[in-house]
């Protein structure tokens, strides 16, 4: 069995082992499998000639890029329904405008 590389210090590894994969996503372990079959999720790969595998640390990094892009639209969404009722609610509260009172 041929000897693994020395790690060379202050260099990330392009790959990412389960254990760092698990400190990086806001993911259980199943959830991971599940989204990985369903293609929303970076597949991993097997480290020959080991039983190991790992996700490619640059495809986990845009997984993440993604689920925090759709996090900051969603709580934009969320902020801009939160103005338009409050908006509809005083409009409510303060009574006709003058165009209204005029029919």
């Amino acid at each position: 069995m041929p000897k693994p590389l020395p790690r060379v210090p202050h260099i990330e590894s392009p790959f990412l082992l389960r254990t760092e994969l698990l400190t990086l996503v806001p993911h259980s372990m199943s959830t991971i499998d599940r989204l990985e079959a369903e293609g929303q999720f970076p597949g991993r790969i097997r480290l020959e000639p080991t039983n190991r595998v790992a996700w490619v640390r640059r495809e986990v990094t845009a997984y993440l890029r993604h689920l925090a892009r759709r996090r900051r639209s969603a709580a934009q969404e969320t902020h801009v329904e939160t103005v338009n009722e409050e908006l509809v609610a005083r409009s409510k509260r303060s009574g006709p405008t003058p165009e209204e009172s005029a029919r």
